[in-house]
């Protein structure tokens, strides 16, 4: 799978449309359509699995796409078996929701606008009147990484607090808090906050495009003095934090360096024959199931039991969905 995700998603917009077209078409032909290599059409085809639902990413949730005797089939969610039809709310919303993405630095911009306007062709001349006055009386605040960062690093330049709306991937929950921004982090492509929590009472890491508001405070703070963020950061581990349940999970030789990446160190033992055994510190199911399944044949849960059980019961659910007769047409 590409580095650079927006490669990633100009490859799934070509891929999904030409699977759909041609439900079966082989690996070779497909990989020669949308300009790839055989390798590269099968990596996109395994990521796009786990790119598409919500978590745990069971198959049935949006889209599923897999590789059987070297043909590729795609099957859509039953939600998507009819034409999608949006009340006048619904439509705004997502208009609104696609306006920052419009902006022309956006690598999609152009199939954005096209959305746009093809939506706005659909309405009727009262409904279009009604979303020209709702969009000028509404200021979109762009999302993502890029406007955020602006945001903290005003913050940390007025030492001001700021009242966040955090989503929690380990929790797959959104919680609020207060924050004072102390300095950034890069790590693995992704922008963090090292903030005072006060919820926590000391300083943890925030990623920066979890955050889904912000807004600035009255209050001011007073960085401490021997605070520095890359010493901070040091030896720290990108992982979600200690969970009541710890699983012993077995990788492959083929899976062991892309986990290793992610795990801590103190946490891995490597086996003679290239294998990792590793503690995961399971914050929550569901975190645990998107984060396991991306391993896929090359992972085995060890124990606990029933977290064991647990992974069992997915991966038969799965199955299931994919023994069901393909739709016609």
């Amino acid at each position: 799978m590409s580095a650079d995700p927006f490669d990633s998603l100009r490859h799934a917009l070509t891929i999904i449309p030409l699977i759909q077209a041609n439900q079966g078409i082989t690996v070779e032909e497909l990989a020669q359509r949308a300009g790839l290599t055989e390798r590269e059409i099968t990596e996109e085809v395994g990521a796009l699995v786990m790119m598409c639902g919500i978590p745990p990413y069971a198959p049935n949730n949006y889209v599923s796409l897999w590789v059987q005797g070297g043909r590729v089939y795609i099957r859509f969610a039953e939600q998507f078996e009819r034409p999608v039809r949006l009340v006048l709310s619904e439509a705004l919303a997502l208009l609104l929701a696609l306006e920052p993405l419009e902006a022309s630095q956006h690598p999609f911009h152009e199939a954005v606008r096209a959305l746009r306007k093809k939506i706005l062709a659909a309405l009727s001349p009262e409904a279009k009147r009604a979303i020209g006055r709702a969009e000028k009386a509404f200021r979109v605040q762009p999302k993502g990484a890029s406007g955020r960062i602006e945001q903290l690093r005003e913050a940390m330049a007025r030492c001001r607090e700021l009242r966040i709306v955090y989503w929690s991937a380990h929790r797959a929950a959104t919680s609020e808090r207060v924050i004072r921004p102390y300095g950034m982090a890069e790590h693995g492509g992704d922008w963090y906050v090292v903030a005072h929590d006060s919820q926590r009472g000391k300083p943890v890491s925030f990623r920066v495009d979890r955050i889904r508001e912000a807004e600035m405070l009255a209050s001011e703070y007073e960085v401490p003095a021997d605070f520095d963020v890359q010493t901070w950061n040091e030896d720290r581990d990108f992982v979600p934090p200690a969970g009541k349940t710890v699983a012993r999970v077995r990788f492959s030789p083929e899976a062991a360096r892309f986990a290793r990446e992610e795990l801590p160190a103190k946490d891995c033992q490597l086996r003679a024959d290239g294998s990792l055994e590793a503690k995961v510190h399971v914050q929550s199911e569901v975190w645990f199931l998107s984060w396991l399944f991306q391993f896929g044949s090359g992972v085995e849960v060890l124990d606990p039991p029933e977290l064991r059980e647990k992974v069992r019961a997915s991966c038969r659910a799965i199955l299931a969905f994919y023994e069901e007769p393909l739709p016609k047409g």
